[in-house]
């Protein structure tokens, strides 16, 4: 045990910092056993519309950890071209992911053993489901659609 002398010589018991120190590391170990996880949110403001906030988690909240009611951060961006869906889906296989697309949706479906997880999105514009493109790579997937027709065109006013 260690003991240093102050200026006052009344000896200082270290040994305290070290069943602090130790304390911690040991909670940490505990707390850590699942592997690093990951905890955000993201927020969508369109014009005329309510901020949507949108919480997510790389793992579950619970004692077994299960696709049901995860929700992964999903952003869908709208070029004149595209469409283009983000979905971050970490510590999840390529071959588990199962992508469906029509002409207005997009379906992401995982599943992991014997746990689910599915989610059909919304697209803003209608797109050629045969158009699509998608990778996979460290969790993210990347899906591109191209817009049909002339979806966005500038009107002029007379």
């Amino acid at each position: 045990m260690w003991r240093k002398k102050s200026n006052d010589d009344l000896p200082i018991d270290f040994g305290i910092f070290e069943e602090m120190i130790e304390d911690l590391i040991e909670h940490i170990e505990e707390i850590s056993e699942g592997g690093p996880e990951a905890y955000g949110f993201s927020i969508t403001k369109r014009p005329g519309e309510a901020p949507e906030v949108i919480g997510f988690s790389s793992h579950p909240h619970a004692d077994e950890p299960s696709l049901e009611g995860y929700k992964p951060l999903l952003e869908v961006f709208d070029s004149d071209s595209c469409v283009q869906v983000v979905v971050e889906l970490p510590d999840v296989d390529k071959d588990d992911i199962s992508l469906d697309a029509t002409e207005s949706t997009l379906t992401i479906i995982v599943r992991v053993d014997d746990r689910k997880y599915s989610e059909t999105v919304e697209l803003p514009a209608r797109v050629d489901p045969s158009s699509a493109s998608a990778s996979y790579h460290n969790g993210v997937i990347d899906v591109t659609l191209n817009r049909v027709g002339d979806a966005k065109t500038r009107i002029e006013l007379t």
